[in-house]
């Protein structure tokens, strides 16, 4: 039988979940084996992180065309929504991370020097950077392709869980490499951590202390939003708040008992999210978002 245009698109839109993981594992993967074959720094290997969005872009524009991929970019744009969004968008992390860091001393952590703490102009910079690199890089990809699919089919809460996983997964090529490679990823958290605690524990932190939880915040900004991936790419940029603190505080980012506080606090807040918006819509008000092109 022939395969026709039609129906190589008919099962791109029935796999395209399956595909979009496939290839975003392929450019990640591939990065990271590039960097440690050829010997360059390890640092390099973090920019297999765009490789969610690129797989994005790529099966946006293979599934929906030009069309799809207008309101991708559209949605960089929405910018105007409730002031509560953007203050947790920039600033939820900072209470997070000082109330989490409190307990500290009782995990074997360092305690926060908050007399030694002090705040600069230099944050701007490495925000902006983040929220670019890690915030676009990925979010494209995992919330703007990922999840209007995912819950089509399943609630908000599910499609959550389906995320986490398949981001865990997507992770794997740069922890194992961590392990065989100790000394090119030295300077990444990972490969401490890992060291610390053994690939299970550390794994198993990653999942259900910061993964799951952080997978629920977008989520459910990007339902709350009508779509803002302006917002998501903002609220994963935040997450240099947790290196920008830790490191003004005398804090140890590389030891993970220091962020066992820190997680239990993000924990917590998706726990509460969840309650108060409910699993199937993540939101009070609004539909979750199902579709990223308006069938007719």
């Amino acid at each position: 039988m022939t395969t026709t245009p039609s129906t190589r698109n008919n099962i791109i839109s029935r796999y395209s979940v399956a595909v979009f993981f496939i290839l975003a594992m392929v450019l990640g993967g591939g990065m990271v084996y590039l960097v440690v074959m050829s010997g360059l720094p390890g640092s390099l290997a973090l920019s297999s992180a765009l490789s969610a969005s690129i797989a994005g872009v790529i099966m946006t524009a293979v599934e929906d065309g030009k069309t799809g991929l207008k309101l991708m970019l559209r949605r960089l744009l929405i910018w105007r929504v409730a002031i509560g969004y953007w203050l947790f968008a920039l600033l939820f992390l900072v209470p997070a991370i000082l109330l989490g860091s409190l307990v500290n001393p009782l995990f074997n952590g360092d305690p926060m020097d908050f007399e030694g703490l002090r705040l600069g102009i230099d944050i701007l910079p490495m925000f902006v950077g983040f929220v670019l690199l890690a915030g676009v890089g990925q979010e494209l990809g995992w919330t703007g392709f990922l999840m209007p699919r995912l819950q089509a089919r399943y609630s908000a809460l599910t499609s959550c869980v389906i995320r986490t996983i398949l981001v865990a997964i997507w992770h794997l090529p740069l922890l194992f490499y961590s392990i065989t490679q100790p000394d090119l990823f030295a300077d990444l958290q990972y490969a401490s951590w890992i060291a610390q605690k053994g690939f299970g524990v550390a794994f198993t932190t990653m999942i259900l202390m910061f993964m799951l939880p952080w997978s629920v915040f977008y989520t459910w900004m990007f339902n709350n939003t009508r779509g803002s991936l302006l917002l998501v790419a903002i609220l994963h940029g935040s997450e240099i708040w947790l290196a920008y603190l830790f490191v003004n505080a005398g804090i140890d980012p590389s030891n993970l008992d220091n962020y066992w506080g820190y997680g239990g606090v993000l924990v917590l807040v998706a726990i509460m999210i969840v309650l108060t918006t409910g699993a199937q819509n993540l939101s009070r008000k609004l539909d979750r978002i199902v579709n990223q092109l308006p069938r007719g």
